[in-house]
């Protein structure tokens, strides 16, 4: 699972959102990274270094040796199904520089 990460990413996008269901009522939808750490996918976090603090925040209990991830809008923590693979390759500084905002 790939996750592209820039200044603007959402932390819904990680671990979900409630949405409307088709009966009139509101369901929570698993993000991809939660999704992800219950099946034990791969975990490619490009451009970590874009993140906002609060994406990067919420991956610090997964990353280190507890293997789980809490998801506030379930008050659940979820353990990793095995041992979670992820990567965080940055984008090159040089690259950084020669983006232009909009």
């Amino acid at each position: 699972m790939r996750l592209n990460n820039h200044e603007h990413t959402d932390i819904a996008e990680y671990m979900g959102t409630y949405v409307a269901s088709p009966g009139g009522g509101i369901t929570f939808v698993e993000g991809a990274l939660v999704t992800a750490v219950r099946q034990g996918h791969w975990i490619v976090l490009d451009e970590l270094n874009l993140a906002p603090s609060d994406v990067l925040e919420a991956l610090n209990r997964l990353l280190d040796d507890n293997r789980e991830l809490f998801v506030p809008e379930l008050q659940q923590t979820v353990r990793a199904s095995a041992a979670p693979q992820v990567s965080g390759p940055r984008l090159r500084r040089s690259l950084l520089l020669k983006r232009q905002t909009l």
